[in-house]
């Protein structure tokens, strides 16, 4: 392939050709003529001589860990072979997503000897979870001049599952579960029946268990005899249903699904401190897993398999999601729904014990304004998104479901507080 400068040189030769025609320079004529193909012989050979030299290397790429967790480093190594009876020097690039954070030696020039290898490290985090592909590599070799070049891909794309980072799940978990527990404690709901603790003492009734009688607490002023009422614990089945369209891959410096994602775990895990179930169904019109509940974090781990190999993607619909839920679970329990999708219901929509999370997207968008107008723009843009949140609620409370909006530094905060509240009033007990 020729460049823009190789056209230039071409474009002026041809034109001092035509000038020298016209102006009748015969010296100047032959100069021109042989000039004209000297270049154009030098692009020639090199596109053919170039194709035949890419086409004895080879690049192979290895990396140094089988396990991915985001904000994890790891190095990738690439290894240049050149199989050809010459030295050769070529342009690299690495065609690695914008989801890793990627050092410079990804990419630039490099000298490869006759018959010799070449190995280039370089690290990168990873900044998103999901599924992702490290890309192709892309070869440039330019000829002597600089006025042509060839240009060749390798194929050596590669996918990697990252997970969630367990510095983030652990950190928030131990800061913020442990607060929780110093004001609720560990297991709250007093529920009257056939517990262990002691939860009040009343008169006796013939349909009272002789074994809770007060012998030494007998009542003679009404001549009763006492009896302990004990508390019952009684657990409770918590399922989110966490939107997995389009919508949640939005954001600058976080991505709406990996924070999510995050703070669903740490929720959970605090659910699990309760000795409550939890499970989840991750669900769009293209992705549709569900996870069964247990109080033992294996559907926790599970969870951080599956969006480690699956990456936001189609519309959400919630009639359809509590539908599909519902063919799934048959006894009772607590739905979370999370979404970042504007979500419409057109009837009313058969369900228990639900609470719909509307996500503020504006809130995932980092604003750097260089004016006042800018900063007026940007205070408009995220009142406008408040009202749009505002009028959604109303909507879907409309029919009869429990609505609440969450920015982004409040997720886990308003999971467990609602989880708090729906647990005192024993719902989905």
């Amino acid at each position: 392939m020729i460049k823009k400068t190789g056209y230039v040189v071409l474009s002026i030769i041809s034109y001092g050709i035509l000038e020298s025609i016209l102006l009748g320079y015969d010296y100047y004529i032959a100069l021109m003529i042989l000039l004209f193909f000297i270049i154009s012989a030098d692009i020639i050979v090199f596109n053919y001589s170039g194709s035949l030299l890419l086409d004895n290397l080879n690049i192979d790429r290895e990396i140094d860990t089988k396990t991915f967790r985001k904000n994890r480093p790891f190095q990738i190594k690439l290894r240049f072979n050149n199989r050809n009876k010459y030295s050769i020097s070529v342009y690299f690039f690495d065609e690695v997503l914008d989801t890793l954070d990627i050092s410079k030696e990804h990419s630039g020039l490099i000298h490869i000897p006759a018959h010799g290898k070449k190995e280039i490290n370089y690290t990168v985090t990873p900044k998103y979870i999901g599924k992702h592909s490290l890309g192709d590599v892309k070869v440039n070799l330019y000829d002597t001049f600089k006025l042509a070049y060839i240009e060749k891909n390798f194929r050596i794309g590669m996918d990697i599952k990252i997970g969630p980072s367990h510095d983030n799940i652990k950190g928030n978990r131990t800061e913020m579960i442990s607060n929780f527990l110093y004001t609720f404690g560990t297991h709250y709901s007093r529920n009257v029946g056939q517990g262990y603790n002691l939860y009040d003492i009343r008169p006796y009734n013939e349909d009272d268990d002789p074994r809770y009688i007060i012998w030494n607490r007998y009542d003679e002023e009404n001549n009763n005899i006492m009896v302990k009422e004990m508390e019952e614990e009684r657990e409770i089945t918590m399922i989110f249903l966490i939107d997995y369209s389009a919508s949640m891959n939005n954001g600058s410096r976080d991505r709406i699904f990996d924070k999510t994602i995050t703070e669903i775990i740490n929720s959970s895990y605090y659910i699990l401190k309760n000795r409550d179930n939890v499970g989840f169904f991750i669900f769009s019109s293209e992705i549709n897993y569900f996870i069964k509940p247990d109080k033992n974090g294996n559907s926790i781990k599970k969870l951080e398999q599956i969006i480690a190999g699956i990456l936001p993607a189609g519309f959400f619909d919630i009639k359809q999601a509590i539908s599909e839920l519902n063919k799934k679970v048959r006894k009772k329990y607590i739905i979370f729904i999370i979404t970042a999708d504007d979500v419409s219901v057109k009837e009313p929509v058969k369900t228990y014990n639900t609470t719909v999370f509307l996500i503020n997207k504006e809130t995932f968008y980092e604003y750097s304004p260089d004016n006042s107008f800018d900063d007026l723009l940007f205070k408009s843009f995220k009142l406008n998104e408040l009202r749009r949140l505002n009028t959604q609620i109303k909507f879907l409370r409309s029919y009869g479901l429990k609505c609440k909006y969450i920015n982004k530094d409040e997720i886990a905060r308003k999971i467990i507080i609602e989880y708090n509240y729906d647990r005192s009033i024993n719902m989905g007990a």
